[in-house]
């Protein structure tokens, strides 16, 4: 299974098709909401996006990127700190948001905003 943004969805068949040609096994592909940076932009590895070593910079705490991308997700209506593992018992990919969410790095510890 592969995940990745919603942006990728629309190529999705004809990647089906390709490797159904080239006689590989098939793929099944879940695509979640992409994030966007302050200017709506998506963010993007070669547009320099966030990087965990930034937000540990910052002053951040793993599970405290960790709730604000489960808040991004939809996974928790808040955004403050969580692991991982306190999150899958709980994980439904129909629980997903479909939504585009907002980074906004500048705003200081509350950094993220849905929207």
């Amino acid at each position: 299974e592969v995940v990745r943004g919603d942006d990728l969805a629309s190529s999705s068949p004809r990647q089906r098709h390709l490797a159904e040609l080239l006689g590989l096994p098939p793929v099944r592909y879940a695509h979640v909401p992409l994030v966007l940076g302050p200017e709506g932009t998506r963010l993007a590895k070669r547009d320099g996006a966030v990087t965990l070593a930034e937000q540990r910079a910052l002053g951040r705490t793993p599970a405290e990127v960790c709730g604000l991308m489960a808040a991004s997700l939809g996974l928790r209506e808040d955004t403050g700190p969580v692991r991982p593992r306190e999150l899958l018992g709980a994980f439904r990919w129909d629980a997903l948001g479909r939504d585009a969410w907002r980074w906004a790095p500048d705003e200081g510890r509350d950094a993220a905003d849905a929207g």
